[in-house]
């Protein structure tokens, strides 16, 4: 499989690495508006280089193309590879907005074409063992945490190119409880900025509570002060309590008066690009675990929380000015 890559920066350099390592796939073009960063990624495969991914769909032969830029970078990258019948991988978010995304979603449904996104922590095996042990059970309560230090690039610094936290970090927890609890309905948030950071125009923590359309509820909050990086995920329900940890990806908790305790390393990265890769080969989209459609819905709920905390109330996912 021919594959192209548009973005060569550090987390299309990740993707890359993975790409490499499936049997039968091949990085055959890459794209970016810097020449020079493009080149670097492109040499070492004997891919083409080019600055504007318009030319490349004309000029490539693609069977597939992974999509790994900034959020304000997200034009018609996705659309113009529907239009071709070209499958499509984009890192998360899908798109900076929710209204940019459905606009796009619409090709991608004309189209009929294989899609994936980066929701990475799908892809875990402390996931897939959460979900096998919850089976059979009724969930009640999920809560999860996205702790760190600021965005290391410029553009993260502004709400409007980035999404802040939320839309760039902690999405991450919010799609796992998603993934987990099932769609959101409803949302209360709550924000603040007591610590000194100037460098963003957002707040730097958040905490969110939602109401699942299947009666869970769950809380998510997220902090942008934080000497560690945290990303965790508690869930509490019928005789279960089990603690997701993604920084060192241990499993553990209780289940009926028996304790569980599990370490899974994963390549999670891996997982999910040759996942997707596998889609595109097999032409079965089961092998993805998070399409373009799905991730929207994330991307909505991550919108309708900002909104939240901005105004004070309560706010229905997908009604709210920015969802």
């Amino acid at each position: 499989m021919d594959i192209g890559f548009i973005g060569a920066g550090k987390m299309a350099g990740t993707l890359m690495e993975k790409v490499d390592d499936f049997d039968g796939a091949e990085i055959t073009a890459v794209c970016d508006i810097d020449e020079d960063a493009a080149r670097a990624a492109a040499e070492p495969r004997d891919a083409a280089v080019y600055t504007d991914h318009g030319e490349l769909y004309e000029e490539e032969p693609l069977d597939a193309v992974v999509v790994a830029i900034p959020p304000f970078a997200y034009d018609d990258q996705v659309t113009l590879a529907a239009e071709r019948g070209i499958d499509v991988f984009v890192e998360k978010p899908v798109a900076l907005k929710p209204e940019q995304g459905r606009a796009t979603l619409e090709t991608i449904e004309d189209a009929g074409i294989v899609t994936g996104t980066g929701y990475v922590f799908r892809y875990d095996e402390i996931t897939e063992k959460a979900l096998e042990l919850l089976a059979d059970r009724e969930i009640a309560m999920l809560t999860g945490r996205y702790w760190s230090g600021l965005l290391a690039s410029p553009w993260g610094n502004e709400l409007e190119l980035s999404g802040g936290e939320i839309v760039t970090r902690t999405t991450h927890v919010y799609d796992l409880v998603r993934y987990l609890g099932g769609d959101v309905e409803r949302v209360t948030a709550a924000s603040t900025d007591r610590i000194a950071t100037p460098e963003i125009d957002y707040p730097d923590a958040t905490t969110a509570t939602m109401k699942h359309e299947n009666g869970i509820i769950s809380t998510v909050s997220s902090a942008v002060t934080s000497p560690e990086w945290t990303a965790e995920l508690d869930v509490v329900g019928e005789d279960v309590h089990l603690h997701l940890d993604y920084t060192t990806q241990e499993l553990t908790g209780t289940i009926e008066d028996e304790e569980v305790h599990f370490e899974l390393p994963t390549d999670r990265y891996g997982n999910e690009i040759h996942g997707f890769l596998e889609a595109v080969r097999r032409g079965e989209p089961a092998h993805v675990r998070s399409d373009y459609a799905d991730a929207l819905r994330t991307l909505s709920l991550n919108w309708t929380v900002i909104d939240a905390a901005e105004t004070g109330e309560p706010a229905i996912v997908g009604e709210t000015r920015r969802s």
